[in-house]
C-alpha cells in the first residue's frame, strides 16, 4: 500500500463507521446506495429512501415522511419479485416496504443486540432476506414478516470478530459472503450452517464475492485478487494488483475488470489468473467503487468525482463526465446501467444522481432531493 494512499482511506472509514448525528442534506457518514427493478431506481442517502423514475429522474416516493435523527440508511435497498423492497438502516435495522407507494408493510425491526449498522445490501432469495451487520453475523429473515429463520455464526456462537460490510452471493443452495475478518464464507443456504470459510486471505474485503466458473472471486485490502475453489473454499489462483481493492470484479466472458486505490484498471482471465496487459491502464484517481458493463462499454466511477466510459475491448476511452472539472461530490457508489443510460451518485454532491447516454456521454436528467438547477456536465 502506498502511504499517500493510507490515510485518505482511513479517514473515509472512520467516516463510515461514525454515527450519524445531523439531518443536513449532505452528509460524509458514507455514499449513496443504488439499485432498480428497471423502471425505479432506489436510493438510500443520508436520513431517506428515494424511488425515482428511472426514465426521467422524477421522485416517485422517499421514506420516511418526516426524518429520523437516529436512524440513517446508505446501504443498496434490495428489490424483490414480489414488489417488496427491503432497507437496511445504521441501527441494525431493517424495514420493508412497498416498492411501487413506499407504505410499510413490516418493521422496522432490530437485528441481534449489539450496535452493528448494516453497511452492505440485503438479498432476497426465495422466502429468504439475508442481511449482513456489522455486528459480524450474516441474519437470515422470513421476507414476508422479517421473522427470524437463522443467523450465522449462530447466537450461541461468537460473532465474527469484524463487521460485514457486503451483500452475499447465492449460488443454488449455497450463500458465500466476505468479511473485514480478511475471510470468504460458504454457508449452507437452508439452515445456515458453515461449509467452509478460508484462512486469512490477507486483508480485509469489503465487497461481494463473485462466482462464476465454479469460483469465488473476491478482492483484498492485501491488495489480491483471489480465486477460490467454490467447492471447498481452496485457493485456484491469486492476482497481485499492487493495492487495494475495494469493488467487487465485473465480470464478461471468462474476464475479471477491476480497479484499485492507486487507479489501476485490470483485466484477469478467470481460468488462469494472468492479467491481460494490453488492458491494463492507469487513471489519475482513486477507484473505489466496481466498474460497470454494458454491451460494448465499460464504467469506471473515479473518486476524484469523474465517470469515465471505456471500450471494453479495448480500454479507450470513448468519453467521460463533466469534460473539465468534477462533479460536486466524490464517487464511491458502483454506477449502475440500465439499457441505453448509465445512473451514478455523487457523495451528497449537487445533482445527488445523474442520468447518461451509454454511447455518447449526453445528460438525460439528475436527481437532487429537494430539487436543483445545477446541471450534471457542469465543471
Amino acid at each position: 500500500m502506498k502511504p499517500k494512499l493510507v490515510i485518505p482511506l482511513l479517514i473515509g472509514i472512520a467516516f463510515l463507521l461514525s454515527a450519524c448525528a445531523g439531518v443536513g442534506f449532505r452528509s460524509d457518514t458514507s455514499w449513496p446506495g443504488l439499485t432498480s427493478d428497471g423502471d425505479t431506481i432506489y436510493m438510500a442517502f443520508n436520513q431517506a429512501v428515494y424511488a425515482i423514475n428511472a426514465s426521467n429522474g422524477n421522485l416517485r416516493w422517499s421514506y420516511p415522511a418526516e426524518p429520523e435523527r437516529d436512524r440513517t440508511y446508505f446501504a443498496p435497498p434490495a428489490v424483490a419479485e414480489d414488489g417488496t423492497l427491503y432497507v437496511g438502516d445504521f441501527t441494525n435495522g431493517i424495514v420493508a416496504l412497498n416498492a411501487s407507494t413506499g407504505a410499510i408493510e413490516w418493521g422496522p425491526i432490530q437485528l441481534g443486540e449489539g450496535d452493528g449498522r448494516i453497511v452492505g445490501g440485503s438479498t432476497v432469495t426465495g422466502d429468504l432476506l439475508l442481511v449482513p451487520s456489522g455486528d459480524g453475523r450474516l441474519y437470515a429473515r422470513d421476507a414476508s414478516d422479517g421473522s427470524a429463520v437463522w443467523t450465522f455464526p449462530a447466537e450461541f456462537n461468537e460473532p465474527l470478530e469484524h463487521p460485514i460490510w457486503s451483500a452475499p452471493v447465492v449460488d443454488g443452495e449455497r450463500v458465500f459472503f466476505t468479511s473485514m475478518d480478511h475471510n470468504v464464507y460458504a454457508v449452507d443456504l437452508a439452515q445456515g450452517g458453515q461449509l467452509w470459510a478460508t484462512r486469512d486471505l490477507g486483508g480485509a474485503i469489503a465487497d461481494s464475492p463473485v462466482v462464476v466458473d465454479s469460483k469465488v472471486l473476491a478482492g483484498t485490502f492485501g491488495n489480491e485478487l483471489v480465486a477460490l475453489d467454490a467447492d471447498r473454499g481452496r485457493k485456484a489462483w491469486i492476482f497481485d494488483a499492487g493495492d487495494w481493492i475495494w469493488g467487487s470484479p465485473a465480470v464478461r466472458d471468462g474476464v475479471a475488470y477491476f480497479g484499485d486505490l492507486a487507479g489501476e484498471l485490470h483485466a484477469v482471465d478467470i481460468r488462469s489468473g494472468s492479467e491481460i496487459e494490453s488492458w491494463k491502464q492507469s487513471l489519475d484517481s482513486r477507484i473505489s467503487a466496481s466498474l460497470a458493463i454494458s454491451e460494448d462499454r465499460i464504467f469506471v466511477a473515479a473518486e476524484s468525482g469523474i465517470l469515465f466510459a471505456r471500450e471494453l475491448s479495448t480500454n479507450e476511452e470513448q468519453w467521460k463526465v463533466p469534460s473539465r472539472g468534477t462533479f460536486d461530490g466524490d464517487l464511491h457508489t458502483d454506477p449502475l446501467v440500465l439499457g441505453d443510460t448509465v445512473i451514478v451518485a455523487t457523495n451528497g454532491g449537487d445533482p445527488l444522481l445523474c442520468a447518461f447516454d451509454v454511447e455518447n456521454g449526453s445528460e438525460r436528467w439528475s436527481f437532487t432531493p429537494g430539487g436543483s438547477d445545477k446541471r450534471c456536465r457542469s465543471g
